[in-house]
């Protein structure tokens, strides 16, 4: 894993703000329940209408300000995978240019190929859900 680190070098920044803005979003989550038990406790207990309207607003601004939260993370969460994967797929062609001719008929031009897209592709995604998902789970 420690390997892998290298390819993040200049997305430190998109690294740290996706887990971040996602742990933000999930500390917003878990404060939605005390509130509707405040809401039953206090409002419904005492008949208070207008607190109710209150913390019925409360929440909703918890739900708008974590959805903020939410498409910041992945913004940068998605600029982190993506600058991973271009520095990787950078030193993967700069490897596979070194490669002699007999090697490239070894290997072969699909192979090469399908190693350069779809396998690159599935890293991308691990490495964005990695980051949105990292402090989530």
């Amino acid at each position: 894993m420690t390997k892998l680190l290298v390819y993040f070098k200049g997305y430190i920044k998109e690294s740290i703000f996706g887990p971040l803005f996602k742990l933000l979003e999930a500390t917003l989550e878990l404060f939605v329940p005390l509130i509707i038990a405040a809401i039953i406790d206090i409002g419904i207990k005492n008949g208070d209408r207008s607190y109710i309207i209150r913390m019925c607003l409360v929440i909703v601004g918890l739900g708008i300000v974590g959805f903020g939260f939410s498409i910041t993370a992945q913004y940068y969460a998605a600029n982190g995978a993506l600058g991973f994967i271009k520095i990787l797929k950078q030193r993967l062609f700069s490897h596979i240019q070194s490669f002699s001719f007999s090697e490239l008929d070894t290997l072969g031009t699909s192979t090469l190929l399908t190693r350069m897209t779809s396998d690159m592709n599935q890293l991308q995604t691990g490495v964005n859900l990695s980051l949105r998902l990292l402090l989530r789970s």
